[in-house]
């Protein structure tokens, strides 16, 4: 333990004259500890700074020293300064972590819509919590109740801090549906298109067809003037659904040949950092203008330690445009795609019952004609005028 303390060299000396190199050190009060002579070479251990003591006797005896190994905590030391400079310097990041942690740097907000997150932050704000404030010294729950009292559109307020990052999850109060109509005049019910009755469901006004009826485009469904029981006739907001066979016509058109622009290559990265609330960008995303680009966000830790760290790393991309050629099977498969997509949208709230499709090839596109035999509600409000006087009322009596 002391000569690793003190610092220590095993050497290897070579040649003849070991015996009078060894009783020279004795001698000179050059202490080898653990001598070993064997078949001329000669190995011990040394004080290192003893060791340039054995040059000059070895090399007047015509023998060759070497070092072996060093040994001892100022050689480590020596060896490893920057093991060692990074070990401290990690324990003292490290350090400084741990008390960083105990520190709010980060809050996300989330679940408001009505509610801005700038006007929560102020709220947040006006209870002491905002960045860099210690976690330990506020009691959540009366902010949580502030922020609830303090707004009438939030209806819970919950908080939860995770090392250093603060979660606020908001949950707004919801408005009661309100029935709305547009009842300044009275409305009669019309047919939007012609077709075959086959379900009514009457919520205001008198029907005046019936179903199996047959109707015209225009003709009228449900009447706004409704006699009572009473023979006195009221004008109403006729509401109703009206479900009628009918039928409907849909193209679709699919070009046999096109241009396609597609992301290419990375020309650019723009870095954003946000350090603790202070955000710097590296890069310059002027220049280039409305190209094509995608986002990471990075978010840095620390072991188990969340850092007050956001990286968004945004790489912007050159385009090219290829020019695609189908042939008509290929064009006839992406034609009935666009027909069933805007089958969806058209028959949303009806039912195809038949349907038949013609279909060409024209002005290099191909075309589809589909003709359908379908349920949909033909209601439709006109509004009317009339002297006699109208209430506004679900009331049948």
């Amino acid at each position: 333990m002391d000569l690793f303390l003190s610092n220590s060299v095993e050497f290897i000396a070579k040649g003849s004259e070991n015996e009078k190199f060894l009783n020279y050190c004795i001698k000179n009060g050059i202490e080898i500890s653990c001598p070993k002579n064997n078949n001329y070479i000669l190995e011990g251990k040394i004080k290192a700074k003893d060791y340039k003591k054995l040059r000059k006797p070895a090399r007047k005896l015509g023998l060759i020293i070497r070092i072996k190994r060093k040994s001892g905590i100022g050689f480590y030391i020596r060896k490893n300064y920057r093991k060692i400079g990074l070990f401290f310097g990690i324990i003292t990041v490290f350090s400084a972590f741990l008390l960083l942690e105990n520190f709010v740097w980060a809050i996300d907000i989330s679940g408001n819509e009505k509610v801005s997150s700038t006007d929560i932050t102020k709220l947040l704000e006006e209870s002491g919590f905002k960045r860099g404030t210690l976690a330990k010294s506020h009691n959540v729950r009366d902010i949580e109740w502030n922020i609830m009292n303090k707004n009438e559109n939030i209806a819970l307020a919950e908080i939860n801090i995770t090392g250093s990052v603060a979660e606020v999850l908001i949950r707004e109060t919801s408005e009661k549906a309100e029935m709305k109509y547009d009842d300044d005049i009275p409305i009669n019910i019309i047919a939007s298109r012609y077709g075959i009755i086959r379900k009514m469901d009457v919520f205001d006004g008198q029907d005046v067809v019936k179903p199996g009826d047959a109707v015209m485009k225009g003709e009228l469904l449900v009447s706004a003037v409704y006699e009572d029981r009473h023979n006195k006739l009221t004008l109403k907001h006729a509401r109703a659904n009206i479900i009628a066979e009918t039928d409907y016509n849909i193209k679709a058109e699919f070009p046999l040949e096109e241009t396609v622009v597609s992301k290419d290559k990375i020309i650019g990265k723009i870095i954003d950092i946000d350090f603790m609330g202070f955000g710097f960008k590296i890069g310059n995303n002027k220049k280039y203008g409305n190209l094509p680009y995608e986002e990471d966000v990075l978010s840095i830790g620390f072991l188990w330690i969340e850092l007050p760290i956001n990286v968004i790393v945004t790489r912007y991309f050159s385009v090219k445009e290829n020019n695609i050629t189908y042939n008509f099977e290929q064009g006839r498969i992406k034609a009935f795609e666009l027909l069933e997509e805007k089958e969806k949208n058209f028959f949303k709230e009806g039912k195809i019952i038949s349907r038949t499709v013609d279909e060409k090839v024209k002005d290099n596109k191909y075309i589809l004609d589909a003709n359908y035999i379908c349920l949909m509600d033909i209601a439709k409000e006109q509004p009317i005028e009339s002297d006699i006087p109208w209430k506004n009322t679900d009331d049948m009596s």
